[in-house]
């Protein structure tokens, strides 16, 4: 694997501290090439998609593209890593704003999942993916998640500390509420009757029923 490539691909999303979490530009850093190989990945899945296929998309020869990335393998480390990244340097912003309220916190961390699972949706489904990472990279995807939901439970745990989470089982909780906000990648549509802030406060109460809140009228 061309390492140089791999660090050049997220560098640019993954040193960069995210101040406006809840923003999102057009671009998502990727560049054509690998917005190119993200589209036909949706299309056709990982294990459907050639490599010459991709370069079709990107407007380059097979020859063209290998001098960008080493294989389709490449591609897909690159693509799971700067969504993985990206989504957790978000979640740390929205931890911040939380001050110290767990309840707060947890909020804007359901807040910010969702958002990420709208605003990058495509990235986000294609974690769907991981399956066909090689074991060396499948294990580093699976620890960026797993620090994610232990975001979640850390969320949940304090609420539980201080009073205002009931949730009886809390590993099974944090499960369930990281299920539920990452299936929004799967049926979310711009074109659907509710925005992405509108969701992600539908989904910040179906949230805080699963971690029985005690707590009503707070944000």
């Amino acid at each position: 694997m061309k390492v140089d490539n791999l660090a050049r691909a997220v560098e640019a999303t993954v040193e960069q501290p995210e101040a406006a979490w809840r923003s999102y530009d057009r671009d998502s850093g990727l560049g054509p090439v690998l917005e190119a190989t993200l589209r036909v990945f949706t299309n056709f899945g990982y294990h459907g998609t050639t490599v010459r296929m991709i370069a079709k998309e990107a407007k380059m020869s097979v020859p063209g593209l290998y001098y960008h990335f080493s294989s389709k393998q490449e591609m897909l480390v690159v693509l799971l890593r700067h969504s993985s990244e990206e989504l957790l340097r978000r979640a740390h912003a929205a931890l911040q704003e939380g001050g110290d309220s767990p309840r707060r916190r947890f909020c804007l961390l359901i807040e910010n999942i969702v958002l990420y699972m709208t605003h990058r949706r495509q990235l986000a489904h294609l974690a769907r993916e991981m399956q066909f990472l090689e074991p060396p990279h499948r294990k580093a995807h699976i620890a960026r998640r797993d620090e994610l939901e232990g975001l979640v439970r850390r969320e949940i745990e304090a609420g539980r500390r201080v009073g205002v989470f009931r949730a009886p089982d809390v590993p099974e909780t944090t499960r369930a509420v990281w299920v539920l906000c990452r299936s929004v990648a799967d049926w979310y549509t711009p074109t659907g009757p509710k925005s992405p802030a509108e969701l992600a406060d539908a989904y910040i109460g179906f949230a805080l029923a699963l971690v029985r809140d005690r707590t009503e009228g707070e944000g």
